[in-house]
């Protein structure tokens, strides 16, 4: 899939389904740690994927995208192991 569109920014709905699949790759492909340079080459942006909670700084510096919109599915808690 290629799309020519790298200058111009995501539509909202772009923006949501761009979320979606994060959510996916996240889920299911990374073990780990996965670690990418995407962007333009001579302006690149490095980004980490890792599963240390958090990797660096507080928990409290990291947004989850949607998450005024999120649906409340589960009254499990991280520290019950749910």
């Amino acid at each position: 899939m290629r799309n020519e569109r790298h200058d111009e920014r995501l539509s909202d709905e772009e923006l949501e389904l761009f979320v979606q699949y994060l959510h996916r790759f996240a889920n299911h492909d990374v073990d780990i740690s996965v670690r990418l340079e995407v962007g333009y080459p001579e302006h690149p942006v490095y980004v980490l994927f890792g599963r240390d909670y958090p990797p660096v700084g507080d928990a409290a510096d990291y947004r989850r995208p949607f998450a005024d919109r999120r649906q409340v599915t589960s009254k499990s808690d991280i520290n019950d192991g749910g």
